[in-house]
């Protein structure tokens, strides 16, 4: 485990993240503008934030253990990815609407860019279920 651990850090560090931050939606939920669009006003309610902790530990779990059978690696990092986007565009459009700066977008904005960047670099027979072609 200790190996995998640090083969798997930056993954390790993104599931520790998404963990966090599925804590602070569930105990501070409604922080977005009600005047941002129904779907990404939605990202800050208690099932998102479940939801981000249950795919942060899932992928600790997997960084920790360091299985990619049946393309889990993918779909986590999809998963993450996707994630961290789409929350990171609803925290800089609840600033725009409401003509206030914060400095939330930009650490999500960095948190995003290092699990792209990680992914770019992930081994691609992990990405692919551990075909090695």
């Amino acid at each position: 485990m200790k190996r995998h651990f640090w083969k798997n850090r930056q993954w390790v560090t993104i599931a520790i993240e998404e963990i966090v931050i599925g804590v602070i939606v569930m105990m501070h939920y409604q922080q977005l503008d009600s005047h941002l669009p129904p779907a990404l006003g939605l990202l800050d309610d208690a099932p998102f934030g479940m939801l981000y902790i249950v795919t942060g530990t899932t992928l600790l779990v997997n960084s920790l253990w360091d299985f990619y059978w049946h393309r889990i690696r993918l779909i986590l990092i999809a998963l993450s990815g996707g994630m961290w986007t789409i929350l990171t565009v609803s925290y800089a459009l609840n600033d725009i609407v409401k003509d206030n700066l914060s400095i939330v977008p930009f650490i999500f904005a960095i948190i995003t860019t290092n699990v792209f960047l990680s992914a770019w670099l992930e081994p691609r027979y992990k990405l692919k279920g551990g075909d090695h072609y």
